[in-house]
């Protein structure tokens, strides 16, 4: 399985360079050799095929063998996502990645324990970690973070999607039900914190056009539980 590179410009041909944090890790954590081919992506839907020319310290040189264009999907998936405790937000963001997820929207809901610090400085990280999932999952395009969102915030920015999905426990309404046979280009799922979402909350989310939906008789950590829910929508679509 040959390791993937993230660059700010993909040529369609001749040579690529890796350098500041990409040529570092390629150079002396990756320990790339001349001669060894990898993928090098823009994250923004083109890859390349390339083959090390030269490894410097904080640099490796590439040639392009091969390109591709990975065409987004019909459908694009965001999820608004709670704020999770601190040791579980980065997981949460690499599980999200994984399972395809377009956007994530940080959510600061009522019951959440995971605190939003310095704007510029969480949503960075956030950020990050999906850049880095991004390379993990062998994925051409890198998921966007969305500044902080309030609970008005969210409901505000609902119609800007032709299908929410609010997974919550206590409804006996299946994804596979509600999605069948449909049709969408822009799908929203919505994960509460640990503690649930609350009864205001829900409330208001319905009000404004979101479904409820279940997720089965387990309850998932919200950590968990947007990559679980990704996956049963993009199977009831079709896309898995």
């Amino acid at each position: 399985m040959l390791s993937v590179f993230i660059v700010d410009h993909l040529p369609a041909s001749g040579e690529v360079i890796l350098d500041g944090d990409e040529g570092h890790h390629a150079a002396k954590v990756t320990r790339v050799n001349v001669g060894e081919e990898l993928i090098v992506t823009d994250g923004r839907g083109s890859s390349a095929r390339v083959k090390v020319n030269e490894v410097h310290k904080e640099k490796v040189t590439c040639s392009i063998i091969s390109t591709e264009i990975a065409q987004a999907l019909p459908i694009s998936f965001s999820v608004l996502q709670a704020l999770t405790k601190g040791d579980r937000a980065r997981e949460t963001i690499e599980l999200l990645t994984e399972a395809g997820v377009d956007h994530v929207i940080p959510w600061n809901a009522a019951r959440c324990i995971g605190q939003w610090k310095e704007e510029d400085e969480s949503r960075a990280k956030w950020q990050m970690w999906a850049r880095e999932a991004t390379k993990q999952s062998r994925r051409s395009w890198i998921p966007q973070i969305s500044p902080l969102f309030s609970t008005r915030d969210a409901i505000t920015a609902l119609p800007q999607y032709d299908c929410t999905l609010l997974f919550d426990e206590g409804t006996e309404v299946k994804v596979s039900t509600l999605l069948k046979d449909q049709k969408y280009s822009k799908v929203l799922v919505i994960i509460g914190p640990e503690g649930g979402i609350t009864p205001d909350e829900r409330e208001e989310f319905v009000k404004a056009g979101a479904h409820v939906v279940g997720m089965g008789r387990p309850v998932f950590r919200s950590a968990h539980a947007g990559a679980v829910a990704l996956a049963a929508v993009q199977t009831a679509l079709g896309i898995w």
